[in-house]
This record gives structure tokens, C-alpha cells and sequence, in this order.
């Protein structure tokens, strides 16, 4: 029996980044659309035969699977605790999303030689790093599309970009005075390139993110195991540790409660790292003593510390290290007086 792939429309001319990353997570992660046959074009009647709209129709209807943003009355984010109008990237990520990412996972367990046992998402995991994707990443695409700016005021930041994805997928675009450039192969030479991208920032989630939070969470949950105060929590490994110990603390209500993280060196010996103030922040809670900061000559910071095995600290106060835990331990703890 033939496979019946469905199909796919979006308008043509120039495109731009939010329906070729909506086509891309059609035809790449969802179950009902992978492999769809995408047509670009302005013909009603053509779109009228599509299973699927994207970026063009002037309708917004999940029940007919019409998705385009460009209307007037338009005016949909992508929950109520976001405010930037979605875009047909955002649109496509907010319906399918949960299914784009899991699928994305899989890819990547099937092809990546993942070197730690990572827990198997559950469903509330998944929601966590689907809030994550949108807000590091299709979050930034929605707001270039309908021209938001990323500062409104100088004090506060409406969205993050960790991509220039919109500039770069403009440049795929046949310049004004080339001739005879196939615009649906610049278009699916952009597909695929988001497509890495958007691997890319899943992988970053899942691997980097994700499959490290257990293990903060267990060192945020054994802290006072390192000081009565609470302040100190150690990890087994180095790891990205810094988002999710804003995210704990939001989620237990002790906002601002660790100063230091101590975690083995790659190397050899142990790393003491203070917590910034905020996720963007290059100030401190605490930072190491002021007395042990940037001295190079090892025996005179051994004196001044009192610490034999003390191996550096940086000019800032921002981390510093000892060749044994216990020592790297002592060092949290007097800078926390």
C-alpha cells in the first residue's frame, strides 16, 4: 500500500524564519505531518486543498488546522504568562510542541553515546523543557517577527536571543539581482538548516540542562549535610548546575539562600564557585574571602588562608579551588563569615 503523505501550505515569495521552523517541525517531529509535502503559494483555491496552513490564510483554527497570525483581530501569546503574539513558528510549537520535543529526544538517544543514565522524561518533565524551549529560543522568533522590541525600557529585558536565526535564515532568500535561483530550494536549504538549529537547542535542554537537574536537585535537598547554614551544596560531578539552582529555590521559596557550589575538577582536586546574584548577573552573593583574590605566589596564599592544599582563587572572587573537598569545603565556609 502507497503512503499518502499529507500536505503542507505556506505562502511564497520571500520567507522568513517562523514558517520555515513551522514547516520544519511539521515535516521533521510530528506523527501526523512527518514527511508532508509542503507547498509555497498565494492561490486560495490550492491552499483550500492543504491539510495544513501555515504563515497564510488569514485564519487561526487548531480544529481545521489553520495557522496564520497576520490577521487583525489576532492577538494570541503563548500562555498567559507570556505577552509576545505568536508567530506561525509559535503558533505550530504551541499545538505541537510536546510531541516535537519528545520526538527530538528520541533522535537523540538513538544517535548520541550519551555518557551518564539520564532519567526517563516523564510528563511533567517535558512540560518543563517545553516552557524552557519556547523561552530560549521560539520565544525570540515570535517577537522579531511582529518587530518587539527586545528592551522596552533600558531597565527590563522582554525576551532572551541565544540565536540570530531570522537574520541568518533571510540571507537563504535569492538576492535582488540574482537570476535563476529556485526559491523552494533556498527554502528547503533553510529547513534543514533550522532543523539543525532546533536540534541543536533540544539537545542543549535535554543534555545539558535536563539530564543535570537531578543531580542539583538531590545536592540542594542533602545541603545542610555540607553546613548547618545551608548556603553549600555539593555536586558529584561538574555540571551546568546555575539555572537550576535559581529554579529550586524559586520553586522551594529560599530565593538567594545558596552562596557556593562545590564540585570536583575535571583534573584533579575541587572547585568552590559562588552563585550569582541573578541567572545574567556578574555580582556575587558571596564571593570568596577578599585577602585570598588573585595572589599568584602559592606559599603566600597558603599563609594568608590558613589552607595547605589552597590551589588558586581568581582576582574576582568568583571561584577558587583545593586539591582535597574538605579543604574546598573550608574555604566556602569562612567566606560566608
Amino acid at each position: 500500500m502507497q503512503q499518502v503523505f499529507k500536505k503542507i501550505g505556506t505562502h511564497n515569495g520571500a520567507f522568513h524564519v517562523d514558517e520555515v521552523l513551522a514547516c520544519a517541525m511539521l515535516t521533521k517531529y510530528t506523527n501526523e505531518f512527518k514527511n508532508g509535502i509542503i507547498t509555497r503559494t498565494r492561490d486560495p483555491a490550492i491552499w483550500a486543498q492543504q491539510d495544513i496552513l501555515v504563515d497564510v490564510g488569514g485564519i487561526y483554527d487548531p480544529l481545521t488546522h489553520r495557522y496564520d497570525h497576520h490577521q487583525k483581530e489576532f492577538q494570541d501569546s503563548f500562555s498567559k504568562d507570556f505577552h509576545i503574539r505568536l508567530s506561525s513558528a509559535g503558533l505550530i510549537y504551541k499545538h505541537f510542541g510536546l510531541e516535537i520535543i519528545q520526538n527530538i529526544i528520541n533522535h537523540i538517544i538513538a544517535t548520541v553515546d550519551i555518557t551518564v543514565e539520564i532519567e526517563k522524561v516523564d510528563d511533567q518533565s517535558l512540560n518543563l523543557m517545553y516552557l524552557k524551549l519556547y523561552k530560549n529560543f521560539i520565544q525570540s522568533i515570535d517577537a522579531i517577527d511582529n518587530g518587539i522590541n527586545q528592551y522596552p525600557n533600558q531597565d527590563q529585558i522582554k525576551y532572551q536571543i541565544n540565536t540570530h536565526l531570522s537574520a541568518v535564515i533571510n540571507r537563504f532568500n535569492p538576492s535582488w539581482c540574482e537570476k535563476n535561483q529556485d526559491e523552494n530550494i533556498k527554502f528547503h536549504q533553510a529547513l534543514e538548516f533550522v532543523n539543525n538549529e532546533l536540534i541543536s537547542q533540544v539537545k542543549s535542554i535535554y543534555l545539558g540542562w535536563y539530564s543535570g537537574r537531578i543531580y542539583v536537585y538531590q545536592a540542594f535537598e542533602t545541603r545542610f549535610q555540607q553546613d548547618p547554614s545551608g548556603q553549600i551544596i555539593k555536586l558529584p560531578i561538574a555540571l551546568p548546575w546555575k539555572s537550576h539552582i535559581f529554579e529550586i529555590e524559586q520553586e522551594k521559596g529560599t530565593v538567594g539562600l545558596i552562596k557556593f557550589v562545590l564540585y570536583p575538577d575535571k583534573n584533579e582536586g575541587w572547585k568552590v564557585q559562588a552563585v550569582s546574584s541573578n541567572e545574567d548577573s556578574f555580582e556575587n552573593r558571596k564571593s570568596l574571602k577578599q585577602e585570598w583574590r588573585g595572589i599568584k605566589d602559592m606559599e603566600q596564599l597558603k599563609n594568608i588562608s590558613g589552607i595547605d592544599d589552597i590551589v588558586f582563587v581568581h582576582a574576582s572572587g568568583f571561584i577558587g579551588g583545593a586539591r582535597s573537598y574538605e579543604n574546598a569545603l573550608k574555604m566556602a565556609k569562612l567566606s560566608l563569615d
